[in-house]
């Protein structure tokens, strides 16, 4: 009867952590759909005004929510454990409550560049994207914070997984550029989505799987 418990308890509380991934992606919406009683900043920088819009890379830029909220954290699991899944996800939804806190005090914005509209690519850019995602929510890059904490929750898969891991690992790593070249994000956010994946996703690991550090 103990074990029964413990096997339910453990995976209600996985069913939690995936709620709250979905919660923490609403939450995302929420803000982009928000008005605010100051005009949103813009961090362009010198080299942000060189990058062309690549829209190839809309691709893997609209798999990234389905990759990093459900394949990630399933194979993380699967593979690593509840302990490596349980860093996953709550790093997820912990930076994710960070960029709402920036959002909410520090909102910026990515004016819309005209787009040819001279191939496929460029359709579903201007229609897809454009057309259902405000140019908010940039500081830092909410594509980026999920993506970094994927890439790091597969490379300590990748001795027990190391074909798909590398595979996505791989296919997250377009999405950093992705932000870019699509002129959704600048190149600050980047650095911005960066600094808080590490610090959460290291966080997370070091308060639920408590690794004995040796020199």
């Amino acid at each position: 009867m103990n074990m029964q418990k413990r096997f339910t308890k453990a995976n209600t509380q996985v069913w939690l952590v995936f709620l709250g991934i979905v919660l923490a992606f609403i939450s995302y919406e929420l803000f982009n759909k928000a008005h605010y009683s100051y005009p949103p900043l813009v961090m362009k920088g010198w080299l942000d005004e060189r990058i062309p819009v690549v829209s190839i890379f809309v691709i893997p830029y609209l798999s990234f929510h389905l990759l990093a909220g459900l394949v990630v954290p399933l194979l993380s699991l699967k593979i690593g454990g509840r302990k490596a899944f349980f860093a996953n996800g709550i790093a997820i939804i912990i930076g994710q409550l960070c960029l709402d806190v920036a959002y909410f005090f520090f909102q910026t914005q990515v004016p819309r560049t005209p787009v040819p509209g001279n191939s496929p690519f460029d359709w579903i850019l201007v229609h897809v994207v454009y057309g259902n995602d405000q140019p908010l929510n940039g500081f830092p890059s909410n594509h980026v914070t999920w993506s970094v904490i994927s890439i790091i929750a597969l490379w300590r898969l990748r001795s027990k997984a190391p074909r798909t891991s590398w595979i996505l690992m791989a296919w997250f790593a377009l999405i950093l550029p992705a932000t870019v070249f699509l002129h959704q994000h600048y190149l600050v956010d980047i650095y911005g989505g960066i600094f808080v994946a590490f610090t959460v996703y290291w966080s997370c690991v070091f308060v639920i799987e408590k690794p004995q550090l040796t020199l």
